[in-house]
């Protein structure tokens, strides 16, 4: 029950600290910024198996949905809170990389023995 929790926890962190820097005026201030599309790449792959950790029995399709949908809502969000600005290029990037991460958890799932083990640990399947 522990390891669950856990997991759901770590996943409404990531949520929280994904909104402040999509939201804060300068968040250069705040991480090093280097290349801004691959970072939102990498961090929507991370926030892929982030949700699977902590939603596993969620249908893929469903956890995609969430994350691009909340990719779209900071991108919109930017819009009205300048100097940030609304992104197609951000918004690609984010998807790219949720569908990175769930087709590394598929993989895993796949080829990876105890991965499923792992992944369903704690939960009644």
């Amino acid at each position: 029950m522990a390891w669950r929790f856990l997991c759901v926890v770590q996943f409404y962190i990531l949520l929280v600290i994904y909104t402040y820097l999509g939201l804060t005026p300068h968040p250069e201030n705040t991480i090093p910024v280097f290349n801004d599309l691959i970072m939102h790449f990498a961090g929507y792959t991370v926030a892929a198996i982030s949700i699977n950790f902590a939603r596993p029995f969620w249908p893929m399709w469903q956890q995609a949905l969430i994350l691009v949908g909340y990719s779209v809502a900071i991108e919109i969000a930017q819009h009205y809170n300048p100097p940030r600005t609304f992104s197609l290029a951000d918004i690609l990037a984010n998807a790219t990389g949720v569908a990175l991460g769930l087709a590394l958890i598929l993989l895993s799932k796949r080829y990876l023995p105890g991965f499923k083990t792992f992944l369903y640990w704690k939960t009644k399947v």
